[in-house]
């Protein structure tokens, strides 16, 4: 037993040793991994997305219309001619009747969508609706209803009126009612919006201080809603601008708006230069009018405080 354990414990015990790690010292360089922000997963793909939809398409027009013959930017010059200025100065004018006889409409109506509880969500949803159906539809449906031989006019011969004599159609009347049945949604939206979340609370303090309903409503009420008001002119004006397959339906060759020209250069004359010089001034309006109305109305709107 004795000459055992002499021999255990006379043993040589060998280890292997590990392996050396190395170990970084403060101040030397260390190799590190970068990762991008969770953030750059959802705004990267966004933005060339952006790019590549509304960017380049963009880009393109700009370069067809600077080198499409005769080179350069004499294209540009076209556009303060007088037949062009009219087809400019025609869509405008539509534009903003359509922008104030939508809002006419909508106020009212969101108004009593806002304060009518749940009845108030089926308005909202009736206003919402027509939005699901085709703009070819819409256009067609009026022409039926406005036509010499359509709905307004067998409604009038029904009543004795047949001696009344009048177009509804191809011309500014039918391109301005089909517009504003498009427009009335996008307006009635951000009015709604902006009007439920209004405290009614200040109206009955103005009424208790001894103010009519008539100034409270314009002196407060209103006030109050001119956010949802810019922005519902905002979205019909600057829409307005580029439409195209309502006025063609229900417009005539002497009411030609700015959307439709544009289309006929690309489609018809074979005139790209002039189809893309005319659709990026379009673009720049929209966007200077997008600019001034949200400036004007954030103005009133600090105004009012």
């Amino acid at each position: 037993m004795g000459g055992f354990l002499t021999w255990t414990l006379g043993a040589e015990v060998t280890t292997e040793a590990p392996e050396s790690v190395p170990v970084t010292q403060p101040g030397e360089p260390g190799v590190r991994r970068r990762r991008l922000p969770s953030w750059a997963w959802i705004v990267v793909p966004a933005l060339v997305f952006i790019t590549i939809v509304f960017v380049w398409p963009v880009l393109m027009m700009l370069v067809r219309a600077i080198t499409t013959e005769p080179a350069g930017f004499s294209r540009f010059q076209d556009l303060v001619s007088p037949g062009l200025g009219r087809v400019f100065l025609r869509t405008a004018l539509v534009s903003a009747l359509v922008t104030v006889i939508s809002l006419a409409v909508a106020y009212p109506y969101a108004y009593l969508a806002a304060t009518s509880g749940r009845i108030g969500r089926v308005l909202v949803l009736v206003a919402s609706a027509s939005l699901f159906v085709s703009l070819v539809v819409r256009g067609y449906s009026w022409l039926t209803i406005l036509d010499t031989q359509g709905v307004v006019r067998s409604a009038l011969d029904l009543v004795g009126l047949t001696g009344v004599t009048f177009e509804l159609v191809h011309n500014s009347t039918g391109v301005v009612i089909g517009m504003v049945q498009y427009g009335i949604p996008f307006m009635v939206l951000p009015l709604f919006d902006v009007m439920r979340r209004v405290d009614v609370r200040l109206m009955r303090a103005g009424a208790t201080l001894g103010a009519s309903p008539r100034r409270t409503f314009w002196q407060i009420y209103v006030p109050m809603t001119l956010p949802g008001i810019t922005a519902g002119c905002t979205v019909v004006f600057v829409a307005s601008l580029g439409y195209y397959i309502l006025p063609a339906i229900l417009g005539g060759p002497q009411n030609t708006m700015i959307g439709e020209f544009i289309s006929n250069q690309f489609l018809r004359t074979g005139d790209f230069g002039l189809g893309a010089t005319a659709g990026f001034a379009l673009l720049v309006i929209a966007v200077l009018v997008y600019v001034v109305l949200q400036m004007s109305g954030r103005a009133l709107h600090r105004g009012q405080r």
